[in-house]
C-alpha cells in the first residue's frame, strides 16, 4: 500500500487533515497505516491555528467548502488540497461502484451491496453512508480484487481529482445544498463530476433525463443509460413489499436496469430486493392504531423527498403533515406550491424553517399551526377521528437536533406514548 502523494511530502512531510469526524479520523487512520506524519485540525476548537507552510498536503473532510476560508489558505500556499476520498483512492487499485443522488443514496448504496454479494463478489459499502473510505483502506478489510460500493455526496463529489469510479449510479436530482453550492447549475455539475470521472457506464434515474436536458452537458459526455419509469414497471415492482414509496419505486427501477445491463440473474435480484430492509428513518409506518397511522420519514431532508412522501401517501386519511427545521438555501415557496398540490389539510410547522414559513401562512391550502417543537405537535392532534400523521420534514435537524436520527428516534418514543384522547 503507497499513496500518489508521498513525493510531494519530501521538503514539508506534515498533512493537515481538516475536521475530526468519521473522514477525519479515517484519514489520520490511514496516515499512521503509512507512517506518514499528520496534525488534525478542528474548527470547533477554537484554540488550534493552522500552519499552512508546515503541510506538505491537506486533505479535507467534505463538511469544508472550496469556499471555506482554511481552504483557500492553502491553496493560497500553494498546498496541494485534496477530500478523504482522494486520500483513500491514491492507495488502492480496487474497482469502485459509486452511487449518487439527491435522495436513495443510502439505500441504492446497501442493495448493491448485498446484490454483488449474492452473486459471490467480494464487497464493501463506505462513504457518505457512515464508514469512511480511508478507514477501511487501512485496515486492509478486502482483498485487492474486491468491489467498494461507495456513496458519494455532492460536497465530495465536486473536488474529486483521483477517484475513478468503475460504474456510477445516479438516483435523482433535485433543489438540495444550493447554500453550499450556490445555484442549482453548479450543484448539479457537482455531482456530474463524478459521472465525468467514470471508466465505464453511468446509470441515471429516469427523472435525471430533464435535468440532463436543462444544462449543457459538455462533450465529450460519459456513457449513461437511463433506468425506464417506475410507472412501466408496476407490474414486476409490485412483488416487492417496500414499493409503496415512490422513492424506492425509482431506487428499484435503477437498480434493476444496472443488473440488467451487468446479466445479473433476475433470480439473484429478486431474491435481494424482496430481503432488503431499508435503513431507519426513511418513510415508514412506524404505529397503527386503527386506521390512524404515523409515518416517520425524517430523513426527507428536501423537497424532492417531501413530494415522493406526497405522492407516497397522497390517499390516506385526513393528512396531519410536519415540516420544518434547518435551511440550506432553499425556496421556501416551493414547499408551499407542492403540499398545495396535495390533500394536505393540516401542516404543522417547526424549527427555523417553520417560523419562516408561519409568515406565509396564508399561502396554504391546508390550515397551518406553528408548533415550534416535535413535541408540541402531539398537543394540537385531533380527537375522535381519523388522522394520518407524516413527519417528512423537507429540512435539516441540526437547528434542534444532533442528526435526522436522533429527530426520527424522538418521533418515534412520542408516537409510542400517545394515546388517543378517546381512550386516555
Amino acid at each position: 500500500m503507497d499513496t500518489f502523494f508521498r513525493p510531494l511530502l519530501t521538503s514539508t512531510p506534515l498533512i493537515g487533515i481538516f475536521g475530526n469526524g468519521l473522514s477525519g479520523k479515517g484519514a489520520a487512520h490511514l496516515c499512521e497505516k503509512l507512517h506518514l506524519p499528520y496534525e488534525i485540525i478542528d474548527e470547533r476548537q477554537q484554540s488550534q491555528t493552522p500552519h499552512f507552510e508546515r503541510y506538505g498536503l491537506c486533505v479535507f473532510s467534505p463538511g469544508f467548502s472550496p469556499n471555506h476560508p482554511w481552504r483557500q489558505r492553502a491553496e493560497a500556499a500553494n498546498v496541494f488540497c485534496v477530500t478523504e476520498l482522494d486520500f483513500a483512492a491514491s492507495c488502492f487499485d480496487n474497482p469502485v461502484i459509486a452511487v449518487t443522488g439527491t435522495n436513495g443514496k443510502t439505500s441504492v448504496t446497501e442493495i448493491l451491496t448485498r446484490l454483488l454479494r449474492a452473486c459471490g463478489k467480494e464487497v464493501l459499502s463506505v462513504g457518505n453512508n457512515g464508514t469512511a473510505l480511508s478507514d477501511v483502506v487501512a485496515n486492509e478489510k478486502i482483498s485487492p480484487q474486491g468491489i467498494y460500493v461507495c456513496e458519494v455526496s455532492s460536497f465530495q463529489a465536486q473536488c474529486l481529482k483521483f477517484l475513478h469510479p468503475t460504474y456510477t449510479l445516479w438516483t435523482n436530482f433535485a433543489p438540495d445544498h444550493l447554500n453550499w453550492h450556490g445555484n442549482l447549475k453548479d450543484y448539479f455539475f457537482a455531482k456530474y463530476n463524478l459521472l465525468k470521472r467514470t471508466k465505464k457506464t453511468c446509470f441515471c434515474g429516469n427523472s435525471l433525463g430533464k435535468a440532463f436536458q436543462s444544462f449543457e452537458i459538455p462533450s465529450p459526455a460519459p456513457s449513461v443509460v437511463f433506468a425506464p419509469p417506475a410507472k412501466e414497471l408496476n407490474d414486476w415492482l409490485a412483488q416487492f413489499p417496500l414499493c409503496f414509496s415512490q422513492g424506492q419505486r425509482e431506487n428499484f427501477a435503477l437498480i434493476r436496469t444496472f443488473a440488467r445491463q451487468l446479466n445479473i440473474d433476475e433470480a439473484t435480484l429478486r431474491r435481494t430486493l424482496s430481503e432488503f430492509q431499508q435503513p431507519p428513518h426513511r418513510l415508514h409506518c412506524c404505529r397503527r392504531i386503527g386506521e390512524t397511522t404515523f409515518w416517520n420519514d425524517s430523513k426527507g431532508t428536501n423537497l424532492h423527498a417531501v413530494q415522493a412522501a406526497l405522492e407516497s401517501l397522497k390517499n390516506l386519511p385526513n393528512l396531519w403533515w410536519i415540516l420544518g427545521g434547518g435551511g440550506k438555501g432553499e425556496d421556501l415557496n416551493g414547499f408551499i406550491q407542492t403540499l398545495n398540490r396535495y390533500p394536505v389539510q393540516t401542516v404543522c410547522l417547526i424549527g427555523e424553517t417553520g417560523r419562516e414559513l408561519m409568515q406565509k401562512a396564508s399561502e396554504f391550502k391546508a390550515k397551518v399551526i406553528l408548533a415550534e417543537t416535535l413535541p408540541n405537535v402531539f398537543k394540537h392532534l385531533p380527537t375522535n377521528q381519523t388522522f394520518t400523521l407524516v413527519l417528512s420534514p423537507g429540512f435539516t435537524s441540526w437547528d434542534q437536533f444532533k442528526s435526522f436520527e436522533e429527530r426520527g428516534e424522538l418521533f418515534e418514543a412520542l408516537v409510542r406514548d400517545y394515546v388517543p384522547s378517546s381512550e386516555g
